[in-house]
């Protein structure tokens, strides 16, 4: 080892040295020839090319046996294995020369240090996805997504599809195989079987008994076929973690919005308004009623929002949809997909070709008959499957989809911003302590009316609204007489047996004080005692 390494540090410092002179490559007394007048080899120009640090020249000659420096050196190189060097121009005079040097059997590592290293390594760790996360719904949109490729992944039955492997941590990991994402296990699943049928291959038919026993071995394989310290064997992904967040308005309202200017970046392949079908209970003009009135202005819209709101981007945000984009290409103009179930929808399909704008009649119609937003998305997808969407802690036992609930949503944030602007107007028959539980009198009634009356004495000409009035004061009468009634029973709950006996006893007359006497009133009472024996 210390023998090469001293043969590479001479290397190093003939490498280092000056370049060759003219005279130098015109002495043969270093060169070694051929006889005959043989031009010379390439490894004598390399011996020749090569100078090392020498002393000066004397006029003593060198002995006969002596072996050159360059032939030397030469020798060692050609030991650690010097492939080409690149000798300069003889011809060259009065300029400096560099001399190029490649080694095959040397690499150049750059250095580091181990702060650094380490430090990489631990951003590179912060960075990677976690292997283990049952109740990260995005981690599970991953796995799901590496299902969706047709040609990895074809569909199975219910037992056995992408949803059930991806709750369990398994991913898609090439031609009809999965694989855990933390214990690596690998497993090919088919369910497609065939049989022969007069030499030749059959499928065998669905619901077979041969196809069910598979489904059912597979089925269980979701669990089993994890390594026995697998994380993923014993809790997997809960059943409502794909459920989406509609209930509350202004994230309903944000979410909404930012699909809607996506699906508008791309007019000119919307479907038109007549090539959908919505379901019968999704009125658009109901929904753009609630919608708050500064929906399509606030936040400014883009420069490519149509001026009158599109009824169809708008359509195919309530239901979920908006623009694709590549990470790689950027925006899809063609395509929208679904951010939940990742399905991916060609617009350009379901968009008649030609169509007579005058009269609206379709002249080529499209590939497709129509296009059905809710059905287009995936079973397992919350904006289509009811059971997903379900709220285990919702009073009500009907299942809605996805976008009923926005719908729903949408209905509830219009009553209340009604309600909201109707509190704020002031109207003559508004009484200002009517929110307030006050105990209800005719006497208070009675001032009422005289003063609403005195005010606006036009109003009470005929005797329709004086009815009118009288039934409203009556109906208020009664529900402050019921909200009385609320407040006593919530207080009851509140009250124990010993504070009643107190209460009674505090009640009635000559009780003495209830607070508990002190040193103070102590001797103030003995005082007194004493002074009425004396007196």
């Amino acid at each position: 080892m210390n023998a090469t390494k001293r043969k590479f540090n001479t290397l190093i410092q003939g490498i280092g040295s000056r370049p060759p002179q003219v005279s130098d490559l015109d002495d043969n007394a270093h060169t070694p020839t051929r006889s005959g007048g043989v031009a010379p080899s390439p490894l004598s120009r390399l011996s020749a090319s090569i100078s090392t640090p020498t002393p000066a020249r004397t006029s003593r000659p060198a002995p006969a046996d002596a072996v050159s420096p360059s032939a030397e050196l030469l020798l060692k190189q050609r030991r650690v294995g010097v492939l080409e060097m690149a000798s300069p121009n003889p011809k060259t005079s009065g300029a400096t020369t560099t001399t190029t040097t490649t080694i095959s059997n040397v690499v150049v590592k750059k250095w580091t240090s181990a702060t650094t290293a380490a430090s990489t390594t631990q951003r590179d760790r912060w960075t990677e996805s976690p292997k283990y996360c049952p109740s990260d719904r995005d981690e599970l949109i991953k796995r799901l997504g590496t299902f969706q490729e047709l040609t990895e992944w074809t569909p199975k039955p219910d037992k056995v599809n992408e949803i059930e492997w991806a709750k369990r941590g398994w991913i898609c990991h090439g031609k009809e195989r999965v694989r855990c994402t933390l214990c690596h296990k690998e497993l090919v699943v088919k369910t497609n079987t065939s049989r022969p049928v007069d030499g030749t291959q059959v499928p065998a038919a669905a619901g077979s008994d041969v196809e069910q026993g598979l489904v059912k071995r597979f089925s269980e394989l979701i669990i089993e076929a994890h390594e026995d310290d697998c994380l993923w064997r014993r809790h997997g992904c809960d059943d409502s973690l794909l459920r989406l967040p509609l209930t509350v308005p202004k994230v309903a309202l944000a979410s909404l919005r930012e699909r809607y200017d996506d699906l508008c970046t791309r007019p000119s392949f919307l479907p038109y308004p007549f090539n959908l079908r919505l379901p019968q209970n999704l009125d658009l003009k109901v929904v753009r009623s609630q919608l708050p009135p500064n929906f399509f202005t606030d936040p400014p819209p883009p420069s490519t929002n149509p001026s009158p709101p599109s009824d169809v981007a708008l359509a195919l945000a309530l239901t979920g949809w908006q623009g694709l984009t590549n990470p790689r290409i950027g925006a899809v103009p063609n395509t929208a997909t679904c951010a939940t179930c990742l399905r991916r929808l060609g617009l350009w399909m379901f968009k008649s070709k030609e169509v007579d704008e005058a009269t609206g009649t379709v002249i080529v119609p499209a590939p497709m008959d129509h296009l059905d937003p809710v059905r287009e998305h995936r079973f397992f997808c919350p904006w289509r499957n009811a059971a997903v969407q379900h709220n285990p802690g919702a009073r009500a036992k009907e299942n809605k989809a996805a976008w009923e609930v926005l719908a729903q949503t949408l209905k509830n944030s219009a009553f209340l911003r009604e309600e909201a602007e109707k509190s704020t107007l002031r109207t003559p028959f508004h009484r200002p302590t009517a929110s307030l539980p006050v105990t209800p009198s005719r006497s208070r009634k009675q001032d009422v009316e005289a003063q609403t009356a005195a005010e606006t004495p036009e109003r009470f000409a005929g005797g329709g609204a004086e009815e009118d009035e009288e039934e409203d004061m009556a109906a208020r009468d009664a529900k402050d007489k019921e909200r009385w009634a609320k407040l006593r029973r919530v207080k009851s709950l509140f009250e124990t047996k010993g504070r009643k006996k107190f209460q009674r006893a505090m009640s009635r007359p000559g009780t003495p004080s209830s607070r508990p006497p002190t040193a103070h009133s102590r001797r103030d009472s003995v005082v007194d005692k004493s002074g009425e024996k004396a007196a």
